[in-house]
């Protein structure tokens, strides 16, 4: 919750193969960057996609295409994106990517603490949020709910660190499937804002002029998205990597700007009653314009109070919902070490898979420092056996390579021991240690900032209602 932008301190969508790529291209190559991609954008659906769903798309390429990033889209546009958007599901949009040159690489903004490396593992349950789940008719009167919500103490208590495991007894009492929501739609028009800002901005911090042939000048005015696609003309050869990349970065920017549209019909509601800076949060609806959305936002700048506030407000909402056992948070929430130390014990039991996945992810410590190399590989056999049981030998090798786990494999088989998530109490001695060690290195000028972080992790802010 709270903790979860400290953590740092310490330490694409379903695209329907590249048949609905209708363009051609021609053009002379200058450079071979096709080896210096990194990864393809993915092509295939995680869940099946019917006749229907392709011939929504059909429809918004008659009715957006050819896609112009200096224009609104039309009525007619938005129309046909938002019948094929309400059946797309939400965690497929939860990154985007841009060719900048040498390389496939994420757009990098606000960031509200929400898991971003969905995989076709995920989609083995198929019961998965769409976006017609999230922007429905029922956007204001969950805003009123949230607020109903978050002044209910039962509801708080169950958010704090000191409380320990899953609630489902107060799932409907906390509404905690409409505070996934909730959150997800903070999350979704945080997203849309912070990459249409950047799409739209020049992009002369992510893509250097040098990049271009010697007619750099034609791209004088361009912006980001219109040089990315410039870059993919000139550098890329490989039809299938152009083709899909293309798709890619067009069809979120459709979507970007279609959720866009639709938050700002509504506004969002802050945590009322809580105090950053000299400003204090109230029941006032906000319009998203008043977030000055951006590259390296910090959300812990004063100056940035909406920001801050916004974080704070999100964090909450989804720890409520995860913690009163909503399947759905659960599986789109933040599973960082020192975010679900209090309830990961539950979470090992309910969803093996997941957790095993998350921790044992070689590139990301989520705050799992405790753990070396070869006991995250551990998890990570652990998982491939576990996929192997529930989806089969092919479907756990597209997610794992069993030939660089050969020895973790033989240690989870023969019944070796992995190590746990640490609790809560391990969590805090950690911080503990760690405020110290910062004491000690500055001569005691860095404990003002340790010791309010420890606080933090302990007790999060209360709300002055």
């Amino acid at each position: 919750m709270f903790s979860t932008t400290l953590v740092r301190v310490f330490a694409s969508f379903i695209v329907l193969g590249l048949a609905v790529v209708q363009h051609s291209h021609s053009h002379t190559v200058i450079g071979e960057h096709n080896k210096e991609f990194g990864f393809p954008p993915k092509t295939e659906p995680y869940l099946p996609v019917t006749d229907e769903h392709r011939a929504a798309w059909n429809r918004v390429f008659e009715d957006c295409f050819p896609l112009n990033s200096r224009s609104s889209l039309s009525d007619r546009c938005m129309s046909s994106l938002g019948v094929y958007f309400a059946n797309e599901p939400v965690w497929r949009y939860s990154k985007m990517h841009v060719y900048m040159g040498g390389g496939w690489r994420p757009l990098i903004y606000i960031d509200l603490d929400l898991r971003r490396n969905h995989s076709a593992a995920d989609f083995l349950n198929t019961d998965v949020p769409f976006w017609k789940h999230i922007f429905d008719d029922q956007i204001e009167q969950r805003q009123e709910l949230f607020l109903r919500v978050i002044k209910d103490s039962k509801c708080l208590e169950i958010a704090y660190p000191n409380n320990n495991g899953l609630h489902d007894e107060m799932a409907d009492h906390c509404a905690a499937r409409e505070m996934y929501k909730y959150a997800a739609y903070l999350s979704a028009c945080v997203d849309a804002e912070s990459r249409l800002n950047e799409l739209h901005g020049d992009g002369s911090s992510l893509i250097y002029a040098s990049l271009f042939s010697e007619d750099a000048h034609e791209i004088d005015g361009f912006n980001l998205l219109e040089k990315s696609f410039r870059l993919l003309k000139d550098w890329i050869s490989d039809p299938a990597l152009w083709s899909a990349a293309k798709s890619s970065m067009e069809k979120n920017y459709l979507h970007a700007s279609w959720v866009a549209a639709q938050c700002n019909q509504h506004g969002f509601v802050l945590w009322p009653g809580t105090t950053t800076g000299s400003y204090t949060s109230t029941e006032e609806k906000l319009p998203w314009n008043s977030l000055s959305l951006g590259l390296g936002v910090s959300f812990l700048a004063d100056e940035k109070k909406f920001h801050r506030l916004l974080n704070h407000t999100y964090s909450t909402t989804m720890k409520i919902a995860m913690k009163a056992g909503d399947d759905w948070a659960i599986r789109s929430g933040y599973l960082g070490a020192s975010f679900i130390a209090e309830f990961s014990a539950e979470l090992m039991q309910r969803y093996p898979l997941l957790m095993h996945r998350v921790i044992g992810e070689p590139w990301n410590t989520w705050g799992y420092g405790h753990l070396n190399s070869k006991d995250r590989a551990r998890h990570r056999a652990k998982a491939y056996l576990l996929l192997v049981e529930e989806a089969g030998e092919e479907f756990a090798q597209s997610e794992y390579d069993p030939a660089e786990l050969r020895k973790e494999i033989r240690f989870v088989k023969r019944g070796g021991k992995l190590k746990a998530p640490p609790s809560r109490a391990e969590v805090e001695e950690s911080m503990r240690e760690w405020a110290k060690e910062v004491e000690e290195s500055t001569q005691g000028q860095g404990n003002e900032f340790a010791q309010k972080a420890l606080k933090l992790i302990i007790k999060p802010p209360e709300s002055s209602n």
